[in-house]
């Protein structure tokens, strides 16, 4: 998928925000296609349509849904609208839509509140679907174009109904379905809404817009790990949440991290992208296996809509309900497929078949989790289907509603299919008769997923991952359904071993398996006459620890944050030190002007604006040696007047800091002892205060609030080294150990490190990678003696750029506002995150 960035033309004026909300309106639709078609023409002449492969669009939503918090409110509820919706709802329903609304939003005393909640949401999102989904995908199959991107708020029954009513009945029209994923969460049922609507319908993979809100830290483990959960749900396309244009101004608290070339490990990159190239190749390698489907129960939130302090803890049944039995079946290896209720009359058709077909996939198995309402069209296909000897595999009681309305057509269905009781044991010894694959490890849970797929000449490819962050799977058995010969498939170098396999006689082939955290195994399964021998697996044991101090090289000069100082407006009175972000908001007000809070615009969209003042910061520097040659790094720097111990310092840029927005100056040698560095900027709507960063050979030692320079870091210990002089610093650090190697085999291991990832080289030569568990790197054959051994540990800025003053320990939302917390999740001294190789690394063997 390609981003196409397009600068916003006057011609897009229409387009403001109330338009942009009505989602609802079809006509609206066709203005924003039309202009958006005209524009990239525009931009991109004849290649339009010819070179784009997909256009991505992000979060469509309807704004959003108010509910009642009880029968009392008398609140203003929003409700997405379009003028003609009561004439639409009629022409459907029969029934005047304002007569019913009420019903909707509150308990009707005559019980007709589920059946009008049924039925507008139903037609409330079909009214959406048809407008936005419906009607770009038809645009973009026309155009030869894959619409691609993924829906609002798509990973719970409450933010779907909220946001867009149901995000399958969306997808569905989508060429290329995606989702988003924040946070670092683990989101199965996003996932497999977006894959399940691309098995059935036929598309050729799935989207991902992934690592937002990771922050600055997010290691090249935590790139695989989540990457891997979610390539085992479908995940082919991958679109990296995000790489600035910029880190002026609020842009560089954009929900990083940014993932390019502000990373000082940018370069390695390709150790996570080459892995995920490999596997999106194999993944998209025959036709899925997947022989299990899951009724999705969104419907059945829509009817318990109401007032909450009626209808909170249904509504957590249902979601808990939806949620666990997902998890159940992935975690159990059962890989399983939703059924959107909307969709199957035009997927699904009714037959007597004992698979039930859904568009271009076929399920032996349809589980049903707890519901409080059902279709009756999907009551008359799962009766055919249980008929013609399907099973049907139900948890909870019977709903009491079809199609909204009370019924006993449920009950008496749900006599003839499979109870199951709500419990992972009872789910997964249901479905068993159709289990393709099993990872045993004691009686424990193993937290395994998978993706199995079928070439066409009968052999098959299997992607499994770990999903549990703390603990690793060594040792376990991998059981796979038939007899095969097993070939396993490096994703890091593109080459293929043989770790032999087990035959048994009910016909499963086992094979021993290590998932380490953010680990996985790419197994293709060969048909073949006889197995192979399984082949020993080595055991390390430790035999010594890399000695320290050692000395270090730093990539780039140390530096000192300056994000605390005295400032006045214009000529008037000092005023009290202060961290940079409160600074700025206090000179704000006293300049008249609105605060800064995060929710604006980026720097660049920002229309010019005049200054009409000037501010002024006073940063301290305390000096306990001599610094020769320091810089200064600081935003609109050709703006600035510099001053160090009130001399004029040429604010002449040679050069920057990370981004070309954070110019960097040279300033005159520092000596011993305290000075003063004062910076004045033009200051109004338009511009925003910022840290400022000493740069040069030195190091730093930081006591609450306080921060002071010191001798130049010239070795380090084994340990946190923002505790050795470089609290602030955020670019690479080499470690020049020496290795006392003895005779045979060895293996380095670094168990505990804080960085993107660590390399390891001798002599100049990579040896290779550490990134994750178990953080074993196998050294090169050599003769036995001293050498030098150079462990990389690559930076990350999280306490150059990070959220240093929030000291919040559950903060999750790395947004512009974790950079201006408040109470008791703020600290006017720093809170700095541990950095580099945290224990002496271990010398092993192997046993």
């Amino acid at each position: 998928a390609l981003y196409a960035h397009l600068e916003v033309a006057p011609d897009w004026s229409w387009f403001n925000h109330q338009q942009y909300a009505n989602l609802l309106d079809p006509a609206a639709i066709r203005r924003f296609i039309k202009v958006t078609h005209e524009r990239y023409a525009e931009v991109l002449g004849d290649r339009f349509g010819r070179s784009i492969p997909a256009i991505f669009t992000d979060e469509p939503l309807f704004r959003g849904m108010d509910r009642p918090d009880s029968a009392g409110d008398e609140r203003d509820l929003r409700i997405a609208w379009a003028d003609d919706l009561p004439e639409t709802y009629r022409a459907r329903f029969g029934e005047d839509l304002l007569d019913v609304l009420p019903a909707v939003l509150f308990d009707a005393a005559d019980g007709a509140s589920p059946r009008a909640r049924w039925r507008f949401r139903d037609h409330h999102t079909d009214r959406f679907v048809d407008a936005f989904a419906a009607q770009v995908g038809r645009w973009c199959e026309d155009h030869g174009i894959a619409l691609t991107g993924h829906m609002m708020a798509e990973q719970s029954l409450a933010d779907q109904s909220t946001w867009c009513g149901e995000a399958m009945r969306s997808l569905r029209h989508f060429q290329l379905p995606g989702i988003d994923l924040l946070c670092d969460n683990l989101e199965y049922s996003t996932a497999k809404q977006a894959q399940s609507a691309a098995r059935q319908c036929g598309r050729p993979g799935v989207l991902s817009e992934l690592y937002g809100v990771t922050n600055w830290d997010f290691p090249f483990a935590g790139h695989l790990r989540q990457g891997n959960w979610q390539a085992a749900l479908g995940i082919t396309v991958r679109v990296h949440h995000l790489s600035w244009y910029s880190m002026a101004g609020e842009a560089k608290r954009d929900y990083p991290a940014s993932i390019g070339w502000h990373m000082p490990w940018w370069r390695e990159y390709p150790a996570v992208e080459d892995h995920f190239a490999r596997v999106a190749v194999a993944l998209q390698t025959g036709r899925p296996v997947c022989r299990v489907a899951m009724l999705h129960p969104i419907e059945s939130r829509w009817v318990a809509e109401g007032p909450q302090a009626a209808h909170a803890d249904e509504q957590a049944r249902l979601e808990q309900g939806f949620q666990q039995t997902l998890a159940w079946l992935l975690e159990g290896q059962i890989d399983t497929d939703f059924l959107s209720e909307a969709l199957l009359p035009e997927l699904c058709p009714v037959a007597k078949t004992p698979a039930l077909r859904v568009g271009e996939m076929a399920y032996d198995a349809v589980v049903v989790p707890p519901l409080l309402t059902i279709r009756s069209t999907t009551l008359e296909r799962l009766a055919a289907f249980s008929a013609a000897g399907g099973r049907v595999i139900v948890l909870g009681s019977p709903p009491a509603l079809v199609d909204g309305e009370p019924s006993r057509a449920a009950a008496e269905a749900y006599a003839g299919w499979t109870a199951c009781e709500e419990s992972p044991a009872a789910l997964l010894a249901a479905v068993a008769p159709w289990r393709e694959v099993e990872v045993q490890k004691g009686p424990a849970r193993t937290r395994a997923i998978y993706q199995l797929r079928e070439e066409a000449d009968g052999r098959r490819i299997l992607f499994l991952c770990h999903t549990d962050p703390h603990h690793d799977i060594d040792g376990a058995t991998l059981r796979v359904r038939g007899h095969w010969h097993v070939e396993a498939l490096d994703t890091s170098g593109g080459s293929s071993q043989t770790p032999g396999e087990t035959w048994s006689d009910d016909g499963w082939t086992s094979v021993r398996l290590d998932l380490p955290v953010a680990g996985h195994a790419l197994l293709r399964l060969h048909p073949a006459e006889a197995p192979t021998a399984p082949k020993p697996v080595p055991c390390w044991q430790e035999v010594g620890r890399l000695d320290d101090p050692v000395p270090v090289t730093l990539d780039e000069p140390n530096v000192l944050l300056l994000d605390r100082a005295a400032w006045r407006l214009d000529e008037g009175g000092w005023q009290r030190e202060v961290e940079v972000l409160r600074l700025d908001n206090l000179a704000r007000a006293a300049a008249g002007l609105p605060e800064r809070h995060g929710d604006i615009a980026q720097p660049w969209a920002e229309p010019p604006a005049a200054p009409e003042h000037r501010v002024t910061l006073r940063f301290g520097l305390e000096c306990e040696v001599a610094v020769a040659h320091p810089r200064l790094a600081l935003e609109r720097a050709a703006e600035a007047e510099i001053r160090l111990d009130g001399e004029v310092v040429a604010a002449a840029p040679d050069g920057h800091y990370v981004d070309p927005d954070i110019g960097a100056v040279a300033l005159p040698n520092l000596t011993p002892g305290h000075h003063e560095l004062e910076v004045t900027w033009p200051f109004g709507p338009a511009h925003g205060i910022e840290a400022c960063y000493l740069l040069g050979d030195f190091g730093v030692a930081v006591v609450g609030r306080q921060a002071r320079i010191v001798a130049p870091v010239r070795e380090l210990a084994f340990g946190d080294w923002t505790t050795q002089g470089l609290p602030f610093y955020g670019g690479n650090v080499t470690y020049h150990a020496k290795l006392d190697r003895p005779e045979g085999r060895i293996a380095l291991r670094v168990p505990h490190f804080r960085a993107a990832l660590l390399a390891v080289e001798s002599e100049g030569r990579r040896l290779g990678r550490i990134i994750g568990s178990p953080h074993r790197l196998a050294l090169p054959d050599a003769a036995p003696g001293l050498m030098d051994l150079d462990l990389i540990a690559f930076g990350t800025r999280v306490n150059t750029f990070g959220q240093v003053h929030n000291c919040d320990a559950r903060e999750r939302w790395w947004g512009p506002k974790s950079w201006r917390s408040e109470g008791p999740a703020w600290t006017d001294g720093y809170v700095l995150r541990p950095q580099g190789v945290l224990v002496a690394p271990m010398v092993e063997e192997p046993v």
